[in-house]
């Protein structure tokens, strides 16, 4: 009889889980388990309108100054970094033992600042890093902190993160109203902004601005059916009109007024918007496809006036809480008498918009991917529409005997001219400030920042017990496998099939660290072919390893 010697070494892999950025090329043995998704602004590029808005909106919402160059908003919208480098920055400049606990750590702004501009650096992107550390300058005097988790929702070990980033202005316009939630600040000084920077001419002539944060955003990574949300802000909007005077001919026509002359000269607008909501519907990393439900949030809109202890409470606005405002004045001489007679033109409406139906989004080819989900491409339109007929005018009783046949001509002149004015407010003036926030009237901005996939990233190898066997004789093969990664390893499962020539004969757990245990999962009859499957439970923390064996005869 031939002897027939057969000699075994090779290699074999295992699955396991971490949470990588689009960047990386997927692997064919990657599977999907989840995404990171953010909800809030993601602006391509700054123009100089867009950086002068900036600084005033988010200092208001700091209580203190903020004041970049567009060059300097250009970076940080353009600029990512590494988030798990960036949490480790922090761990060490904190001293903590993990970057888990930098997310429950109390931190001013300047600090996080200060661990973007040095991660920035460490990436060698100079000029990120130089508008970072700018920033982290004016930002010393918000000295109240926040916690990165209340913003990052990481369901998922810190160590997964791999090679995901965050850009840096959603980061920072993110944690701004973070800080404004929890520090339970106001803008009592209203920002003051040009009409010329709004981009409204001709329309507005200033406005002052008022913002309260009434619910952060939250960014998210984590798997299937994980929920995200932007922003919920409450805005004030005092504007200095370019003063209206319609004609009044009509009025003085009726032979009872000698004389009549309106002046528009101001608008109180408030828009309270929700927060938008979505969840993460399903991931195919093959397909590099990504589907989302989204629903923009319920913008609310008011003409009128609202006491500031409303305003700012962060509680609900009732229609009860909204009263007249007064946007002008009707000057006339009445022809009875002679009288002169100085009538303010007080007004209110109040418009509540429907509840939006959750949309579907799919996204896919390379992330980050952005899109702004609409829950009507009319919604301006229909919202300035909507004021106009909920135009309700307090009663003119300077008027007299004459109020009941003047007042409803009056109403109709007012509304006449300030009706063309809403739509533009609400687009050109309320939807451009809410955007730079991430939210827009009746609007969502998501991005997908990657996909949390599956993929191999540990050592396992193969030896057996001899080198070489005559057929009969059995053959031990242990199996051992290392975690060779800085991610925590959970629910691993070793497989391996027969060799060519041999059958089973038995198969076994070997040694285990702590906190891991072991079953053979399925096996051959004894004498066949096939493949063995071990079930490998709890946590296999980085550097560790474990072993299982199976034994076969040579044929």
């Amino acid at each position: 009889m031939t002897s027939r010697f057969v000699s075994f070494t090779w290699l074999r892999t295992l699955l396991v889980v971490l949470c990588l950025a689009s960047a990386l090329p997927a692997r064919a043995e990657c599977t999907a388990t989840g995404a990171c998704i953010t909800a809030g602004p993601r602006l391509a590029s700054v123009d100089t309108n867009k950086s002068a808005l900036l600084g005033p909106l988010l200092g208001g919402l700091l209580g203190t100054g903020v004041s970049l160059n567009a060059l300097d908003w250009n970076a940080l919208a353009g600029g990512n970094v590494n988030l798990l480098d960036f949490l480790k920055v922090l761990q060490a400049q904190l001293n903590l033992s993990s970057p888990s606990q930098v997310l429950g750590a109390n931190l001013t702004l300047a600090q996080i600042a200060t661990a973007l501009s040095v991660q920035a650096q460490a990436e060698a992107k100079p000029q990120l890093a130089a508008a970072l550390s700018g920033l982290a300058s004016q930002l010393n005097g918000a000295g109240a902190t926040v916690r990165l988790g209340d913003l990052l929702k990481l369901s998922v070990d810190t160590g997964n993160l791999g090679t995901s980033t965050v850009n840096a202005l959603d980061m920072f316009t993110g944690l701004i109203q973070l800080y404004n939630k929890r520090n339970v600040l106001t803008t009592p000084v209203p920002v003051g902004i040009s009409g010329g920077l709004l981009g409204s001419l001709g329309v507005v002539n200033s406005l002052q601005l008022y913002a309260q944060v009434i619910e952060p955003p939250s960014y998210v990574c984590g798997p299937t059916g994980s929920t995200f949300y932007s922003a919920a802000v409450r805005i004030k909007l005092k504007l200095d009109l370019i003063t209206l005077a319609p004609v009044t001919d009509t009025l003085v026509g009726l032979g009872l007024l000698q004389s009549a002359s309106i002046a528009i000269g101001k608008l109180d607008v408030y828009a309270d918007v929700a927060r938008g909501q979505g969840s993460l519907a399903a991931v195919n990393a093959a397909a590099k496809a990504v589907t989302l439900q989204v629903a923009p949030g319920v913008a609310d809109l008011y003409i009128g006036k609202i006491d500031d202890s409303v305003f700012f409470s962060r509680s609900p606005i009732r229609d009860s809480d909204v009263d007249f405002g007064s946007i002008g004045a009707l000057q006339a001489t009445l022809v009875l008498g002679l009288a002169s007679v100085n009538i303010p033109l007080d007004v209110k409406s109040i418009v509540r918009a429907q509840a939006p139906f959750s949309t579907s989004v799919t996204m896919t080819g390379n992330f980050p991917q952005t899109r702004t989900v609409s829950s009507s491409t009319m919604f301006v339109t229909n919202a300035a529409n909507s004021l106009v007929t909920n135009l309700k005018f307090r009663d003119m009783p300077g008027l007299g005997l004459l109020q009941g046949v003047v007042q409803p001509l009056v109403v109709t002149l007012v509304t006449k001219v300030v009706s063309p004015l809403l739509a533009p407010v609400l687009s050109g003036v309320a939807d451009p400030l809410l955007k730079l926030l991430g939210i827009g009237l009746g609007e969502m901005v998501v991005t997908v920042e990657g996909i949390c996939q599956t993929c191999d990233d540990f050592k396992l190898t193969k030896a057996a017990d001899k080198s070489a066997a005559l057929p009969g004789s059995t053959i031990v093969y242990t199996i051992t496998f290392e975690n060779k990664g800085t991610t925590t390893l959970n629910n691993l499962k070793v497989s391996d099939p027969t060799p060519a020539y041999t059958t089973y004969v038995d198969s076994s757990c070997g040694a285990m660290p702590a906190g891991l245990s072991c079953t053979v999962a399925s096996k051959p009859e004894v004498g066949a072919t096939g493949k063995v499957e071990w079930g490998v439970t709890g946590t296999l923390a980085p550097g560790a390893s474990g072993s299982v064996t199976v034994s076969v005869k040579v044929q």
